[in-house]
């Protein structure tokens, strides 16, 4: 629940393949709410990801219509809905411009997407860690590139 009385502006959820963590977050950037659970990747395929999202947004006391941005493997092709690769380097607005909308949905759910290092002689790909990365801290002013 949400102690503090301030209204949520976002749910940020980062979805694991083996554990859920959700946070309620203000328009300053404050964590007003968190709630963890073994309710990953596995766990969602089988009991519906809007299932097990919607269930940990009501136990929070989460506004009907509160936006929730999500990293992680639900949005990798087992997931909920593929969010595609971003390919690096690319600017950090890259990564929010490939968000995934989940259609059919009563909330404005979008899926932030992995980025993938395309180099014939050292592939790889991270998908959740680039969304830590974007909410690091990092100068509003400049230009970071991942």
């Amino acid at each position: 629940m949400n102690p503090a009385g301030n209204a949520p502006a976002v749910a940020a959820v980062d979805w694991g393949t083996t554990r859920m963590r959700v946070w309620l977050i203000d328009g300053q950037g404050k964590v007003l709410a968190e709630r963890r659970g073994d309710d990953g990747l596995i766990t969602a395929q089988q009991k519906g990801f809007s299932t097990i999202l919607e269930g940990h947004l009501a136990a929070m006391g989460a506004p009907a219509a509160l936006p929730v941005i999500i990293c992680g493997m639900a949005g990798s092709r087992q997931g909920w809905l593929e969010a595609p690769y971003v390919t690096v380097p690319a600017p950090l607005s890259a990564i929010l411009a490939g968000a995934a909308s989940v259609p059919g949905q009563s909330r404005d759910i979008r899926i932030v997407p992995g980025l993938a290092q395309r180099l014939t002689d050292a592939p790889d790909v991270m998908r959740g860690e680039e969304t830590q990365l974007a909410g690091a801290g990092l100068p509003a002013k400049g230009r970071q590139l991942v």
